[in-house]
């Protein structure tokens, strides 16, 4: 009898076992992995790295035409940003495509069904790598300030408040245009062409003189410069209504075509 019983009841304690969905992926190992994809392959690598190499260089400008360049940190740092905002939109780009260009979605969105906390997790990576650049900017161009001073030149090493913050929105609005763009194409060759081709033919359209006015709204090439040059306050309008126009509602427009398609 008491073989019997042990035997009838083993079933029913496994069957007491508590049941429920299992716990979701902590956000945290989400941006742990997505920063690892967006840094660690050959291209982001070479692209980073190309990055770095030109925000560095390009501190020879302002040293060896001194006489033609303010020898302070806003324009050192008006120089340090050409590399940053050509390339590292890329790499946003690249990030947000990398899914679906290299088929590994289904195994993504299984591991993570929510998958607007994946694209969360890749916008958050991409604005820490914005804010990274940015601090790089900041550090070569006061060693390059400091150099110039060592060569005893005249320098001047205040920047107002406005200007740094611009400088960083700046950095940062630029990467997420890029993601955004990434974002709503979903295929990295197609994402990059037109990231860089749409932005620069409606600044070509708004030299024409009806268009001009629209142009101060929606002409990044203007409005951004605002940003970086601290001048935001006067041009908020503007501002406000271009990355609306660029980032946000491209951005939103990824996310659910991103949430609606059908993964194969």
């Amino acid at each position: 009898m008491t073989a019997t019983t042990a035997e009838q009841e083993a079933p029913a304690t496994a069957q007491a076992a508590p049941i429920g969905p299992r716990p979701g992926i902590p956000f945290s190992r989400l941006l742990r992995v997505e920063w690892r994809k967006s840094v660690d392959t050959r291209s982001a690598r070479w692209l980073l790295g190309i990055v770095a190499v030109l925000t560095a260089g390009s501190m020879a400008i302002p040293l060896i035409w001194n006489s033609d360049i303010p020898q302070e940190l806003p324009a050192y740092l008006a120089i340090s940003q050409i590399g940053l905002v050509t390339l590292l939109p890329v790499v946003a780009i690249m990030t947000l495509t990398t899914e679906w260009t290299q088929r590994t979605v289904l195994t993504t969105f299984t591991q993570e069904p929510r998958r607007g906390r994946v694209v969360g997790a890749k916008v958050v990576t991409v604005s820490m790598l914005a804010i990274a650049a940015t601090a790089l900017a900041f550090a070569v161009s006061a060693a390059a300030l400091a150099l110039s001073a060592g060569l005893g030149r005249d320098v001047e090493w205040s920047i107002g408040a406005d200007v740094a913050a611009g400088f960083t929105l700046y950095i940062l609005l630029t990467v997420l245009m890029g993601a955004a763009f990434g974002a709503i194409f979903q295929s990295t060759a197609l994402a990059i062409v037109l990231y860089f081709i749409v932005p620069f033919a409606w600044s070509l359209l708004t030299i024409v003189p009806a268009l001009d006015e629209v142009g101060e709204w929606l002409d990044t090439s203007r409005t951004f410069q605002w940003l970086a040059e601290g001048e935001w306050d006067a041009h908020a309008g503007p501002i406000v209504v271009s990355t609306t126009v660029w980032v946000l509602v491209p951005l939103v427009l990824g996310v659910v075509r991103t949430l609606r398609r059908e993964v194969k």
